[in-house]
């Protein structure tokens, strides 16, 4: 599905005194509201089983752009459905292997073991703790399994995921793990997935292998690159990719 992506704030100052000074010492105007623009007018093709990663400094605006693309995405019910890391249900104070069976499981502990193991959270002990036994590092990784259980079950044409802030709670070599774990379950899913990761750990960018990369920056800054098309175009041109 394609989104048409564009976000601007009104914004005003209220001439304090304080206000004013800074605004003498740049030469700057406080007397008039003004359009503040966060995210540029943008076409983003979203596909399923492929990742989208959106990286960049803090306060770039890559939460903003993550809702954008979440509320442009709900306005198309018909074409895809939404699944955020922000408003998962919660899950039942059971051990994981029962907290994360879906209806159509029965007594088969498969489809659980699979999806703990993609968030390293498989060993014996762990797996028979409850969500208000981890650790916080471990409450972040049932979260990524739970967003994936509930994708499993998804019936619109494409399943969006959106994870702000993805693998920050994490060290450094189990978030990379991780990340090279979701990159070959997306890529084999049954269900048409669009994993979209918000983060400013760019040391991901390397195991998620994402199919399109934003970059986001101050202001209005932001590339984005299609790196399905780069391979494309490489192919066919016989050029390096971009």
């Amino acid at each position: 599905m394609q989104l048409e992506l564009s976000l601007s704030r009104p914004t005003h100052v209220h001439p304090s005194p304080r206000v004013l000074q800074v605004a003498a010492m740049f030469g700057l105007g406080v007397d008039e509201s003004k359009q503040l623009q966060i995210i540029a007018p943008t076409t983003l093709e979203l596909r399923g089983r492929s990742i989208v990663f959106i990286t960049g400094p803090s306060g770039g605006g890559k939460s903003s752009l993550l809702a954008l693309i979440a509320a442009a995405a709900q306005s198309h019910p018909d074409e895809a459905s939404v699944i955020s890391f922000g408003s998962l249900p919660a899950l039942p104070d059971l051990p994981l292997v029962d907290a994360l069976a879906q209806p159509d499981d029965g007594d088969d502990i498969n489809p659980a073991l699979r999806l703990l193991s993609i968030v390293g959270l498989a060993d014996a002990f762990v797996m028979l703790r409850k969500p208000s036994e981890l650790s916080e590092g471990q409450r972040y990784r049932l979260q990524l399994a739970h967003a994936l259980a509930l994708a499993q079950q998804c019936a619109a044409p494409l399943c969006i995921i959106l994870a702000d802030e993805f693998g920050a709670t994490l060290d450094r070599i189990t978030a990379k793990v991780i990340a090279r774990q979701l990159r070959k379950w997306i890529s084999r899913s049954p269900v048409p997935i669009c994993f979209i990761a918000a983060t400013t750990h760019d040391d991901l960018l390397e195991p998620l292998e994402p199919d399109v990369l934003i970059e986001k920056g101050l202001g209005t800054a932001m590339e984005v690159v299609d790196r399905r098309l780069c391979e494309s175009a490489s192919m066919k041109a016989q050029v390096q990719p971009c």
